[in-house]
């Protein structure tokens, strides 16, 4: 069943609902938006994690440490491919100005419920996502 922790089954919906994870090595850890302390961090999906740090392939707001990532800790990740269909999703609570995240990747999740913005995209069966279809309003 999807609730025990660890299975294939439950592995495969968090995957799918938040994206792969990488746990830090050596010890480190970030907070979340609540205060718990995490070593998994959620990781850009959409791009290639070789060569980059902990902090740049994160896919979220907090700090996160400067540390490279090993490279076997990034070649079982599947990237979503840049000439696949566009796919817009949520859950990521992106901050600022809604931009891409990738030329095929669109987070509309600003964190209404939370005093973000309340945001969509106007797509017209482009295959590149562009900034000016987003389309937005503040919370009051």
């Amino acid at each position: 069943m999807s609730e025990n922790a660890g299975s294939d089954l439950n592995n495969a919906i968090e995957n799918v609902l938040k994206g792969p994870e990488l746990q830090m090595l050596g010890g480190h850890s970030i907070a979340d938006k609540a205060g718990h302390r995490r070593a998994l961090v959620r990781i850009k999906w959409y791009e290639h994690g070789t060569g980059r740090t902990y902090r740049q392939h994160y896919l979220g707001s907090d700090e996160v440490p400067n540390v490279e990532i090993a490279v076997d800790d990034v070649t079982n990740v599947n990237i979503y491919p840049r000439d696949a269909v566009p796919v817009f999703v949520g859950h990521y609570w992106p901050t600022g100005t809604p931009t891409p995240l990738a030329t095929n990747v669109a987070c509309t999740d600003y964190s209404v419920a939370e005093g973000g913005k309340l945001v969509a995209y106007r797509w017209h069966g482009e295959t590149e996502l562009s900034a000016d279809k987003f389309h937005w309003v503040e919370t009051e």
